[in-house]
């Protein structure tokens, strides 16, 4: 290296010490962290420092901003692989070759395994199985008398017994599968050792799941991904990032989005009456409005100097979108910090956009719906069964929900 290579690389490294702080610290509760707010209103295209990585990151706000970045091809997630990327957590919770990390050619092929996976003759099919296990935790939670925490009753089980059993995953893992997931999204430094510790170990987990399922497959869903990889011009190694993204996903957004909603619903009356009225429209209005992780996600990487609102993004740096955010830009959501079940349909970000929209959004709102629903009709009179200011919300990962919901009816 010359020396004017040198100096370049240390101007540009204290450039970086000289951003802005970016941290997103623990709060209790639902409201949109003030972090993003005052990037929401005040700077809502701005290269900020966080917790990990080098180099810094931009942070894009606003919803049709926010837009463009997720779908304009000009941002790529592929060209994060090996770099040390600024983010939120100890480790990139997306590992290389995983379907959050490809840009659309391979991300097509992927995507299209799943198709069929999560279609709505799929999902008919699903709503029996996912029926019964709804009934089933309902009818020992309503054993117990109450109080009973809502969490650990209904919320953090669903998901995970319905993942494992689209996935023919053993119910005697499944705890345990769930402890790597969590290891994985810890934003501890301390657990910086332990992350990678659980992305090697769930992802050797997968690939002995794959192999076993190719040598003796079965009716499940990675049985249908390793028939289908050839067809579908699918690797080994595609096939096991598929299985896993399906776990990391399959868990998270419901567990987040039924505790949210029940404590959100159960914290507002009329809410509460409207929703009972309509519940596909307090549905969507609540997805909206609950921002159910913390801070940012998976990045892009800029290919080309892009202009996005007035800031000029160059080529190399690395861009994150806030998709929380742009659920409260009041540009697209008047009065964006009220819940309005019958504001105008403009589509939420929730689930992200684009390409990289979660590929199991379509399980996610089915599991919700149904769980929903059956718990305010067999307990028509739930009610918190502590004071609100009570709740313990998580503290230790990206996620934001209550750790216990404690309810009587």
């Amino acid at each position: 290296m010359s020396i004017g290579e040198s100096s370049v690389s240390e101007q540009e490294m204290e450039l970086s010490e000289q951003l802005p702080k970016c941290p997103f610290p623990h709060i209790d509760g639902l409201g949109l962290e003030p972090q993003l707010r005052h990037l929401l209103y005040d700077q809502p295209n701005s290269k900020m420092s966080l917790e990990y990585g080098e180099g810094g990151a931009w942070i894009v706000t606003r919803y049709e901003e926010v837009k463009r970045v997720a779908t304009d091809r000009r941002f790529s997630r592929a060209a994060l692989v090996g770099l040390d990327f600024e983010r939120i957590t100890p480790r990139p919770i997306a590992p290389p070759g995983s379907i959050f990390v490809q840009d659309p050619a391979v991300h097509r092929q992927m995507r299209s395994a799943l198709a069929g996976a999560f279609g709505s003759r799929a999902l008919d099919r699903m709503r029996g199985q996912i029926q019964r296990t709804v009934d089933e935790l309902l009818e020992a939670m309503k054993a117990d008398d109450g109080p009973a925490d809502f969490m650990s009753a209904v919320a953090d089980p669903l998901p995970t017994r319905v993942i494992c059993q689209v996935l023919a995953i053993p119910s005697d893992d499944e705890a345990w599968l769930m402890d790597q997931v969590g290891a994985l999204k810890r934003i501890d430094p301390s657990h910086r050792t332990t992350a990678l510790e659980a992305q090697k170990t769930l992802h050797a987990y997968v690939v002995s799941l794959v192999d076993r399922r190719r040598r003796d497959p079965g009716t499940d869903l990675v049985s249908s991904l390793t028939a289908g990889a050839e067809e579908e011009r699918l690797t080994d190694d595609e096939v096991v990032s598929l299985v896993i993204s399906l776990i990391l996903t399959g868990h998270d957004n419901v567990t987040n989005e039924l505790g949210n909603i029940v404590f959100t619903l159960l914290t507002d009356g009329a809410l509460r009456r409207q929703a009972e009225t309509d519940f596909s429209a307090a549905f969507e209005e609540l997805l909206r409005y609950i921002p159910f992780r913390r801070g940012v996600g998976t990045p892009r990487v800029a290919l080309e100097d892009v202009t996005v609102g007035d800031k000029m993004i160059k080529s190399g740096d690395v861009v994150h979108v806030a998709y929380m955010a742009a659920n409260r830009d009041p540009e697209k959501f008047p009065d964006p910090d009220e819940l309005k079940p019958d504001r105008l349909k403009v589509p939420h970000m929730t689930f992200g956009w684009g390409a990289h929209r979660c590929p199991a959004e379509p399980l996610a709102r089915l599991e919700i719906e149904i769980a929903l629903t059956s718990l305010f009709a067999r307990f028509p009179g739930l009610k918190l069964a502590v004071p609100q200011h009570e709740i313990e919300w998580q503290r230790e990962n990206v996620n934001r929900l209550p750790l216990s919901l404690p309810v009587a009816w």
